[in-house]
């Protein structure tokens, strides 16, 4: 025993006293430490050189982060720092985790704007969509009842029209903060257009849609969904049967005149599309994308260099009946979210993406929006990540994802439409005699047999229909269990009043796989994520079943009282067993270099029992590898140095 002790400490003596190998370009090292919360992209074999590391991480999407033992990661958009055991015989004092000062996908947030701003602003919008969702499936399961095609209600008289709506108990057009506003054209649009998928126009064998491309490395988001979107409204305004148009992302992010960015870099969306709308966008033959410059490569291919042959205007949406109607004008708009880590799993099996309310926030993203589908409550997407990702490039979000997509709000979702150059001018002719002003539309009256603009049931009840009222006992109009449990709520096995069961997997009512499989679909026994998910169901694992994640349950697993570390096997930190070794946003955790009641050498060896190594400052890179920026590499720009210390709050 004191021969091995001995040998021991001599290895850990040497290790102390040999220099690590050089930090990567482009890269900052905190030593002895990793990130909980990260997403494990793939593992590397175990020796691997911190440069061959970098490298494989360099040329993986959307890796901005490895660890000495050959994780290639995804780190949280404010990483929390946690030590390593250097009670471990395995760790060394070069082992830890290397962070890229770069973009995790491309879009930066403006300041002061973060997941919890986006769902805020747009909660109004989504709430009015909501809205005319369940008033038009209202309407239109009366139209069924009496065999009308909903495209009839464009030509019923007012009078036949409010019929419908009454009996169906709708009103024609309501305001309400609590239930949603709408007004009877935005039901009838949503009657009319249910469903739309701009890769197959109406049902049709058009295609307004271009193929899907890959952003690699580089963080381009912004300009490849630019750049998609602009494809999609030549290919509209041109007629194209099949989009073949085919732009520079290159130009747009490296070496257009108004900003040049790296490749490490994100940028704001609006700002991409204005530079479209005042320059116009050359093609990709003649700046093809690459990965290979760090600051792009703006040679010209292929001269001429040759631009769309027409003009793009750009314009902010703030109504979601109106972005709908835009995807179904001009094929597709802009639209950015937070993305947490259960979104880079999503598959085409899966049900419409809802944020599972544990995930760690991993950063911010953005994509073109092609579709939707008011049946199933899902917008259709394309991704900037390539065919081998998603359903071949593209995936489903839901209309409740409670990400902070599609927030109809400020400038978060950006449009753009697009005239040929050669479209004939009307032909000239004659002035026209000035004609009198025309008369003023006369104000709407109430008991005139029409809802007009302007009115509500809230206003006239006689010609727009009663109100909903929250409370009497019947769900009704435009109401959903989000915004009236007690009329649409469903009274549970154990007598509790919840929305578990009404067809909607709500992300904002806590509702995942866990805790609603009605609405949520059932969860995988194990995702396989690292990360130990009891509220997913997730547990020990036994002859018989259970989740790796969450260790073994004859050995040592999540739940046995002790925060466990192996550099080889099993690891536990406060970002996947919060069970064992608290949470990452406690005030203490097992990790945080403290050994703070009731922890003892037991229960957390990493913190009370020391290990005979020098620990670093946590959350605080080696000099040697110090960025002057402060990027944790996810895209935002952060310089907070508590973020960096693990005060910043993880949202996840």
């Amino acid at each position: 025993m004191l021969l091995a002790a001995s040998l021991v400490a001599l290895a850990v003596a040497a290790q102390a006293g040999a220099p690590c190998p050089p930090t990567p370009a482009g890269y900052s090292f905190y030593r002895l430490q990793d990130t909980p919360g990260a997403f494990v992209l793939r593992t590397l074999p175990a020796g691997s050189s911190p440069a061959a590391l970098a490298a494989a991480c360099d040329s993986a999407t959307l890796c901005n982060s490895f660890s000495s033992d050959g994780q290639l990661c995804i780190v949280p958009s404010s990483p929390i720092f946690s030590f390593l055991d250097a009670t471990d015989p395995q760790v060394s004092d070069c082992d830890g985790v290397y962070i890229a000062a770069r973009s995790l996908s491309g879009l930066e947030m403006p300041p002061g704007v973060d997941v919890d701003v986006l769902r805020a602003k747009g909660e109004a919008g989504l709430r009015n969509m909501r809205a005319i969702d369940a008033a038009a499936k209202r309407v239109a399961s009366k139209l069924r009842a009496e065999a009308i095609s909903p495209e009839a209600l464009a030509h019923m008289s007012p009078q036949a029209l409010a019929r419908v709506f009454r009996e169906a108990n709708v009103p024609l057009s309501q305001t309400s903060d609590q239930l949603g506003s709408y007004t009877n054209s935005n039901v009838m649009a949503a009657l009319t257009y249910p469903v739309w998928d701009s890769r197959t126009v109406n049902g049709t064998t058009l295609s307004y849609i271009s193929p899907i491309k890959d952003q690699g490395r580089c963080g381009t988001c912004v300009h490849f969904t630019a750049v998609a979107t602009a494809e999609a409204a030549v290919a509209v305004a041109q007629g194209q049967a099949v989009n073949t148009n085919d732009y520079s992302e290159e130009w747009m992010h490296f070496c257009n005149p108004v900003y040049k960015l790296t490749c490490g870099s994100g940028y704001w969306a609006n700002r991409a599309a204005a530079v479209i709308a005042q320059y116009n966008i050359p093609y990709e033959k003649n700046y093809p994308y690459t990965t290979a410059y760090d600051a792009g490569n703006c040679n010209l291919y292929n001269p001429p260099e040759e631009r769309s042959p027409g003009t793009f205007k750009y314009f902010f949406i703030t109504d979601l009946t109106k972005a709908k109607e835009h995807i179904r004008t001009w094929g597709a708009l802009m639209s950015s979210f937070a993305v947490y880590n259960d979104f880079f799993s999503w598959g085409p099996a899966k049900a419409p993406y809802v944020w599972d309310g544990v995930s760690a926030l991993a950063g911010y993203h953005e994509v073109t929006v092609i579709g939707y589908n008011d049946s199933g409550s899902y917008w259709l997407v394309k991704n900037s990540w390539g065919t081998g990702w998603g359903d071949k490039g593209f995936f489903k979000m839901s209309y409740t994802a409670n990400v902070g997509f599609m927030s109809p709000a400020d400038d978060y979702i950006v449009a753009l439409n697009w005239t040929a150059n050669n479209t004939p001018s009307p032909s000239a002719s004659p002035s026209p005699s000035p004609s009198p002003s025309p008369s003023p539309s006369p104000s709407p009256v109430c008991g005139d047999g029409t809802c007009d603009a302007g009115e509500t049931c809230g206003s006239c009840s006689t010609d727009c229909g009663p109100c909903d009222v929250c409370g009497d006992g019947v769900c009704t109009g435009a109401e959903t269990c989000e915004t009236c449990k007690t009329d649409c709520g469903i009274v549970d096995a154990s007598g509790v009043l919840s929305c578990c069961g009404d067809h909607t997997c709500s992300a904002s009512l806590a509702e995942n796989c866990g805790s609603c499989p009605t609405d949520c679909g059932v969860c995988p026994s194990c995702n396989k994520n690292g990360v130990c998910e009891p509220l997913l169901g997730e547990s020990c694992a036994t002859a018989s079943g259970g989740c790796s994640d969450c260790g073994s349950c004859t050995s040592t697993y999540c739940g046995d009282g002790k925060c466990s570390y192996s550099k080889n096997g099993y690891k536990e930190s406060c970002g996947t067993c919060a069970k064992d070794c608290g949470g990452c946003n406690d005030t203490s955790f097992c990790g945080d270099g403290k050994c703070t009641p009731p922890e003892n050498a037991g229960s957390c060896s990493r913190d009370c029992s020391g290990g005979g190594k020098k620990l670093p400052l946590r959350g605080v890179p080696e000099p040697s590898a110090a960025t002057a920026t402060g990027n944790n590499g996810n895209g935002n720009g952060k310089k907070n140095r508590r973020a960096l210390l693990g005060s910043a709050h993880m949202r996840g």
